[in-house]
């Protein structure tokens, strides 16, 4: 019996070093591996305009007189532009901030050429679109002694 109980405890032991070892070795194969290189940052070539977000700001925030934004994930076509947009974000909810950064990000191309051509089809995300009351302009007052009389 002595024996059966030996084994029973041995076992559970040569399991957990054999799990471990591997486990080592796993950390140490990571640790000589050099890191994937990162992508170089992106280079905006062309964006959306103060005045073409001010026409896209949402009617019925206007309306309401409410400021907000979306963030949105889009992919980076072989052209630069930006392709297969969803919204994941949208403050205030239900006030048409989602839709208007989507239509803002057909504005967007990056560069793909040289090191930037690693960023075709990848994935973007956190994107965000802040949109500002748009600024009416008011007309001038008329000048004096020219009320209309």
């Amino acid at each position: 019996m002595s024996r059966r109980i030996t084994l029973l405890t041995i076992v559970p032991i040569l399991a957990g070093l054999v799990a471990s070892s591997a486990w080592a070795q796993a950390q140490t194969k990571a640790q000589t591996q050099p890191a994937p290189a990162r992508p170089p940052p992106l280079q905006v070539l062309k964006s959306p305009t103060p005045e073409i977000l001010a026409r896209l700001f949402p009617a019925t925030a206007a309306r309401a007189g409410v400021e907000g934004g979306a963030t949105v994930a889009c992919v980076i076509r072989r052209d630069g532009t930006l392709g297969d947009c969803e919204v994941t974000g949208e403050s205030p909810r239900g006030m048409g901030f989602g839709g208007a950064a989507l239509l803002a990000m057909t504005y967007y191309q990056v560069s793909v050429d040289g090191p930037n051509a690693v960023q075709i089809s990848r994935r973007l995300s956190g994107i965000t679109i802040r949109f500002a009351l748009p600024v009416r302009k008011t007309p001038p007052a008329p000048a004096k002694g020219q009320g209309g009389r």
